[in-house]
């Protein structure tokens, strides 16, 4: 890795945590709903994306599920089938983390939204540490009211983080958010889901 780099912004989804989104599809038809445009963020309303983007809470996100599956279901069964999405971040990802840390500025930035990292982020819980533990900052596009692959996410991630473009390195594993990444000035490096996440630091 180069020697400039002296910060490091990881992607969430696909990159630390390992996710599920066949089992989050069959989890929803099995409430009555076809959610597949809406993960994808193809269809015509943009459900996922307002979510995501914090242009719709969590209670307007329940609302639009209830109106796609035409009845009324309980919050408690939404936010199980949402939350199914969500697998698990790989100890030895953690332990990389924690192995990064003394060397280097970590920071968290990720396209999720609120009932997600309410529940994901719990994920991080290993040895001890907490999500807070490994990061200097964590930055989330339904807090942000931006989204990943708008390059303005990055130049305020970089602003509030008071961080040098060219001293840092973004990690996803959407290539069109590391084109976004890369016109800004970042580093980066395009993360395949279930390769070693450890060689990008070779």
């Amino acid at each position: 890795m180069s020697p400039q780099i002296r910060n490091i912004i990881f992607d969430w989804g696909g990159v630390l945590i390992d996710l599920d989104t066949e089992g989050c599809i069959e989890a929803f038809r099995r409430l009555g709903a076809d959610v597949k445009a809406l993960l994808t963020g193809t269809n015509e309303l943009g459900i996922f994306s307002a979510y995501e983007s914090g242009a719709l809470d969590t209670a307007g996100f329940r609302q639009e599920i209830r109106r796609i599956i035409g009845k009324e279901v309980s919050d408690e069964e939404i936010d199980k089938a949402w939350n199914t999405q969500l697998k698990s971040i790989p100890s030895e990802k953690l332990e990389l983390l924690l192995s990064l840390k003394p060397r280097y500025n970590l920071y968290l930035l990720s396209n999720t939204n609120e009932l997600h990292w309410l529940c994901g982020a719990k994920a991080f819980d290993y040895k001890g540490h907490k999500v807070e533990d490994y990061f200097k900052q964590i930055f989330l596009s339904c807090r942000m009211h931006l989204a990943k692959p708008n390059p303005q996410i990055f130049v305020t991630a970089l602003r509030e983080a008071g961080l040098k473009a060219g001293e840092t390195l973004f990690i996803d594993d959407a290539p069109a958010n590391c084109r976004a990444a890369s016109s800004v000035g970042l580093h980066v490096c395009h993360y395949v889901p279930g390769d070693d996440l450890g060689k990008a630091f070779l």
